[in-house]
């Protein structure tokens, strides 16, 4: 079990402020906490192959149109084309400042 010395000194650099009453429970629950990380590195992981990723799916997002680029000027012209306010060559917005 934790101490209260070193409850103090999780609370100092977790900078809270505990009552004397709240440090006896922080030990009773961390020291249950580390009792548990204590179990899950004794438990045989040797044949276990890891992971890196949460799920084995897919990306449904469509691949990138790389022939279709803003500096293309028929792509540029049909951007511009669609844009429901623009001003020579340029998309216009409303002003967002005073």
């Amino acid at each position: 079990m934790l101490t209260k010395k070193e409850v103090e000194k999780i609370a100092e650099l977790a900078r809270l402020k505990l009552e004397e009453k709240e440090k006896e429970k922080f030990a009773e629950d961390l020291s249950s906490v580390l009792g548990y990380v204590q179990k899950l590195s004794e438990v045989n992981i040797e044949k276990v192959e890891p992971i890196t990723g949460g799920t084995s799916l897919e990306s449904v997002m469509r691949k990138d149109d790389e022939t279709k680029c803003i500096s293309d000027p028929q792509m540029r012209k049909q951007m511009l084309d669609a844009a429901p306010n623009r001003e020579d060559d340029y998309f216009k917005v409303p002003s967002i400042l005073d």
